[in-house]
């Protein structure tokens, strides 16, 4: 191993290990430390002649975090289980300067080789074999890109080949960084943080781009404007369609046609704030200050919403060891809940010809909305 993992100077806040100065248990122990935020790893130097060995260095360049890494072969994986545990939304760039993977990402197979770059939303699963491999790594939250991107989420498993210019001009500029971060103030950081975040942006909104030529996705400067309004008032219940419409002087059918190609404005607000929910939730534990945090207007969707996030997996892990009991205790306590259902089920059947059918269908919707907040109400406190 060279010398540049013995030691670390650095202006900025840094860290790092060398497989020199530790024996093989202290060097995994250590990996597996600092990976356990981002990453499940085992199969360590399985099949290679010699015991696994791992050095490190990175810095914390403001809200990004850069390193460098080389280790023998391994297996990575990041479950919901690891999303729940570790509550990092972030997004992941990588260059691999030796060695590559197989895996998935998502559902997507993915394969890496030397000289590629590789993106990995912190938000999804993959799971990845990886040969002896040194890389570059760009650890940014996703605050950054939502900005600069529609969809930020399409990243995930976005590779670009190593011969392709941008990948070129993104490698060198990584290794440039990697290089002078030691020597950078604070405000030389602040600086090289802006630019890389924009070039970094623009180069992958090039390569998503052609990936989804087929796509009619408009990149209008109006869209990026309005979600990062939605992104700072999720909390806010009275944020809507009308709302949104209203504040920046558009019509309903306009707003609705900007969205239409990402989901639809009002499925775009509820998935941002499931979204924030669940993470809320994985960083605190404390469902009642997530259901809080996201108003009076979570409780109108939660039934539907928090239904499908169960069935992916993670909410299991996020709620924890405290899921089982508090979920049985629900269930078996919840017989106002069951019957909010079957008043739904009532007023779907209800008549829209018959005046008094009518009155009878808005009397069932109210009181299901009640007691969807109540059962919403008690589900928080016993999870608690």
């Amino acid at each position: 191993m060279n010398s540049e993992f013995e030691s670390i100077s650095s202006l900025l806040p840094s860290f790092g290990f060398s497989s020199e100065q530790m024996g093989t248990d202290d060097n995994i122990a250590a990996w597996r430390e600092t990976t356990a935020t981002f990453f499940d790893v085992d199969e360590l130097a399985a099949g290679e002649p010699h015991p696994f060995r791992a050095d490190l260095r990175s810095y914390a360049m403001g809200s990004i975090l850069l390193g460098m890494a080389r280790a023998s072969g391994q297996r990575f994986r990041r479950t919901a289980a690891t999303i729940a545990r570790s509550g990092v939304d972030h997004i992941i760039l990588q260059l691999y300067v030796k060695g590559g993977y197989e895996g998935v990402a998502g559902e997507m197979p993915i394969r890496v080789e030397p000289g590629d770059i590789c993106v990995l939303d912190l938000a999804q699963t993959f799971e990845t074999r990886a040969r002896a491999f040194e890389n570059v790594t760009l650890v940014v939250p996703r605050p950054m890109f939502d900005t600069r991107l529609l969809q930020v989420e399409d990243l995930h498993g976005l590779v670009l080949a190593g011969e392709n210019a941008l990948a070129l001009l993104l490698a060198r500029h990584l290794s440039a960084l990697l290089e002078y971060a030691p020597r950078m103030t604070s405000d030389e950081c602040q600086a090289a943080v802006e630019g890389t975040v924009a070039l970094v942006s623009a180069c992958l909104r090039g390569e998503l781009e052609r990936r989804d030529a087929d796509r009619s996705v408009a990149t209008n400067a109006s869209l990026f404007r309005i979600r990062r309004h939605i992104e700072a008032r999720l909390s806010d219940p009275d944020l809507s369609a009308d709302a949104i419409a209203l504040h920046f002087g558009l019509s309903r059918a306009s707003l609705y046609r900007l969205f239409a190609p990402i989901g639809g404005i009002a499925e775009y607000i509820r998935s941002r704030r499931l979204h924030r929910a669940f993470f809320d939730l994985a960083s605190t534990g404390a469902r009642g200050a997530a259901h809080q945090r996201g108003g009076a207007a979570l409780a109108a969707w939660h039934q539907r919403a928090f239904h499908a996030l169960v069935q992916g997996g993670l909410w299991h892990h996020a709620a924890g060891r405290t899921r089982g009991g508090a979920a049985r205790r629900h269930n078996a306590g919840s017989g106002r809940a069951r019957h909010f259902d079957h008043h739904a089920l009532d007023a779907r059947d209800c008549s829209a010809t018959d005046r008094r059918q009518r009155r009878r269908l808005k009397r069932c919707r109210r009181r299901s909305a009640g007691r969807a907040q109540a059962a919403l109400r008690r589900c928080s406190s016993t999870c608690e």
